[in-house]
């Protein structure tokens, strides 16, 4: 079987979605649970939809330039996917905040 190394960017990017999805999800969440009572959670739900957002933007901008200038299964510079990754570690952060403070 012939590997098609163009799908691998492809791959990446769907996986990336599929966690900013999770995060927009995980704020609702943090919305939800801070509604009237916590002005606090609802500022942190608010800032990780904001960021999943931003997460779901960076990474298809990222995906959109790979395909259009670099070699087949190249993504590109990884600053952006390091963003990204740091972000998710952020948004735990702050689900374990309002855990802690629940």
């Amino acid at each position: 079987m012939t590997r098609d190394p163009g799908l691998q960017p492809e791959r990446t990017l769907l996986a990336w979605r599929r966690t900013a999805l999770g995060l927009v999800t995980n704020g609702v969440l943090l919305l939800a649970s801070g509604h009237g009572t916590s002005g606090v959670r609802t500022g942190l739900g608010v800032v990780v939809i904001v960021l999943a957002l931003a997460c779901w933007a960076a990474v298809s901008a990222v995906y959109r330039r790979a395909a259009r200038s670099g070699p087949p299964g190249f993504l590109g510079h990884d600053r952006v996917l390091r963003a990204a990754a740091g972000l998710v570690l952020l948004v735990g952060l702050f689900d374990l905040y309002a855990v802690i403070t629940r």
